[in-house]
């Protein structure tokens, strides 16, 4: 072989082996991110105002349940288009709230697979659209705002007469 050729592989050896170390790192970064953003006990859960006196998180992230229950269960008693059903079961709606404190539903599980009622499931995401902005979760080892997402519990028992 000449010595042109051994020069060529030998650069090619060389990019390859730089190619191929190279690539490793970024792939050990991106693991060791995502184990540091695993969700601790000191992390906060989103809130809101009138929750933010507990201390204790459990407490907190039942009070935000609690206020989440009582305002779709009143703006459900005062809404209009629900006056021609009749439903009772219980449901599990998945919430994400965003690092800004916005709720945006993603998906609503019946208990009860008969009772999966489309119209019922708009008016519940017409619900959650309307809320304000709560306190989003807080990361406490890095100070910053995450997104979170949770399941809200509910039991929906709405009874009109036609």
């Amino acid at each position: 072989m000449s010595i042109l050729k051994l020069n060529y592989i030998k650069y090619f050896l060389i990019f390859f082996l730089l190619i191929f170390f190279s690539c490793q790192l970024p792939i050990d970064k991106e693991i060791e991110k995502v184990e540091k953003l695993m969700w601790s006990s000191s992390d906060e859960y989103p809130t809101v105002p009138k929750c933010e006196n507990f201390v204790d998180a459990k407490k907190r992230f039942s009070c935000l349940n609690d206020y989440l229950n009582k305002y779709l269960i009143n703006n459900l008693k005062n809404n209009s288009h629900i006056n021609d059903l009749k439903f009772n079961d219980s449901l599990k709606i998945k919430i994400i709230v965003d690092k800004n404190g916005k709720i945006y539903p993603n998906g609503i599980d019946f208990e009860n697979s008969e009772n999966d009622n489309e119209k019922i499931k708009s008016i519940i995401y017409e619900i959650l659209d309307s809320i304000p902005n709560i306190i989003p979760a807080v990361k406490t080892d890095y100070g910053i705002k995450v997104k979170s997402k949770f399941i809200l519990p509910i039991i929906l028992n709405i009874e009109h007469e036609l």
